[in-house]
């Protein structure tokens, strides 16, 4: 297969070989990056409860943005991976250069649309007056720098199209070491620095995106030599941005909708009080580290169905979407076990109140029993979309989030206080792994779709 030189073949060997080689590496990096979360929850959480709150109303939010430049990389990947399986490789740089302009463009007017919205966007979530001032000054540094973020992920996303899971999982590292390192320095202060409390930890992530930018577009200019920069003219370049636009608009939002419905589950719990935001809000991010290699997994899927879709080898892909499946029930009923046990020891750690704690403790005791659900609705979503078909992976995720995610957990919390809202998070995800996985190796067709012609 011609390719770039960072290209590694998925359309030969184990199915499940390729599956462990691209997950294993990006797991380590996605645990760096979580673990910002984690640290950053841990140090905001020695200024106050209405900072740790406010930091984690900040966190849905925060996440429903940068669902647009995922969603965008997932319409890369899923050309640049279809053009490798057939052996394209003048079209795989072409299409990587344009996914790049286009994300850089469209993230840069969301930046700018958010600002003035930071306001109207949280109070109706349901912020306090308390907390305003930490969300504004956090999400005003965040909405500024958000096209740092992109260069690192939209690089990343093109490398594991290619089949290479190694550097994108380096430069993943790279910005959470700066990050860790950063964070109690510009928060409390050292030397001359001042303490800038939450706005220091904006700040820390804001410069750890820069460095990292500069970085990963190194990385694609000079040594991957992914970047074409010859002008292919108009009506290349809008074809190649329709295209990515085709997978990358739908798959953008279904990546919204998990954030979206995680906002409506800090509403359904916010009347209970900031401990109880608090402490679901650390448990969701303690959880997410044991999640990890279902978020790695969602995406290395992508690469390995649109290679071998592309390269017509429909055997393959079932293979992939089953063997997937297969490990996020394994692993997370694993997880689920270990944070059980580990509940009551962890919740001191990140939550200065008795109530806070207590939440997130039930909050371990249950959802977790249901990640492997949630890991399947990943997977298959983004299998879809390697394949060229992103409508089904926005059913995936909207069957999860809005259908189960939202009325269930508001439900639960109708009837059962904040223990409620946390019943309903895993009831939906244990219904919707279930029906999915059924339903994706029963109905769905499993073959790759291309565009329309240029």
């Amino acid at each position: 297969m011609a390719s770039t030189r960072a290209s590694n073949d998925l359309t030969q060997g184990p199915v499940f070989g390729h599956i462990l080689r691209l997950v294993a590496p990006m797991s380590f990096g996605i645990l760096a990056m979580m673990l910002v979360g984690v640290i950053d929850a841990y140090w905001v959480g020695r200024l106050g409860t209405d900072q740790q709150a406010a930091v984690q109303f900040v966190f849905p939010v925060s996440m429903l943005v940068m669902s647009i430049s995922i969603g965008l990389g997932a319409g890369a990947v899923s050309v640049v991976a279809r053009a490798a399986g057939r052996g394209d490789s003048d079209s795989t740089r072409r299409v990587a250069t344009d996914a790049i302009t286009l994300s850089f463009i469209v993230v840069l007017l969301v930046s700018v649309l958010g600002i003035p919205l930071i306001g109207p966007v949280f109070r109706a979530m349901g912020a306090t007056e308390a907390m305003m001032p930490f969300v504004r000054e956090y999400m005003t540094i965040w909405f500024a720098g958000a096209v740092f973020m992109v260069g690192p992920m939209v690089a990343s996303n093109l490398l594991r199209a290619m089949g290479d899971a190694i550097v994108p999982s380096v430069i993943m590292i790279i910005a959470a070491v700066i990050n860790m390192v950063l964070d109690p320095i510009l928060i409390f202060g050292l030397g001359p620095i001042p303490a800038m409390e939450v706005t220091g930890a904006a700040l820390a992530t804001l410069i750890a995106n820069m460095a990292v930018f500069a970085i990963a577009m190194a990385v694609l200019v000079f040594r991957e030599k992914l970047i074409d920069f010859s002008w292919p003219g108009f009506d290349t370049l809008f074809w190649n941005w329709r295209e990515i636009a085709r997978i990358g608009a739908p798959a953008s939002g279904s990546n919204m909708i998990g954030p979206l419905a995680n906002t409506l589950v800090f509403a359904a719990i916010a009347p209970y009080g900031e401990p109880a935001v608090a402490g679901l809000g650390v448990g969701m991010r303690v959880e997410a580290l044991a999640l990890i290699p279902l978020f790695a997994l969602s995406g290395s899927i992508g690469p390995i169905t649109g290679q071998n879709g592309g390269a017509g080898l429909d055997a393959r892909v079932r293979e992939a979407f089953v063997k997937s499946f297969i490990f996020c029930w394994g692993w997370g009923a694993s997880m689920a076990i270990l944070l059980l046990l580990a509940g009551r020891f962890l919740a001191p750690v990140f939550l200065p109140s008795e109530d806070g704690q207590a939440m997130a403790v039930a909050y371990w005791a249950i959802a977790p029993f249901a990640m492997g659900g949630y890991g399947v609705a990943m997977a298959a979503a983004a299998g879809f979309n390697g394949l060229g078909r992103p409508f089904l992976g926005v059913a995936c995720n909207a069957f999860r989030g809005l259908v189960l995610i939202i009325p269930l957990s508001w439900l639960g919390g109708f009837l059962g206080g904040a223990n409620g809202v946390i019943w309903g998070l895993f009831s939906a995800n244990l219904i919707a792994g279930l029906l999915i996985g059924f339903l994706v190796l029963r109905y769905a067709p499993l073959t790759a779709k291309e565009g329309g012609k240029r």
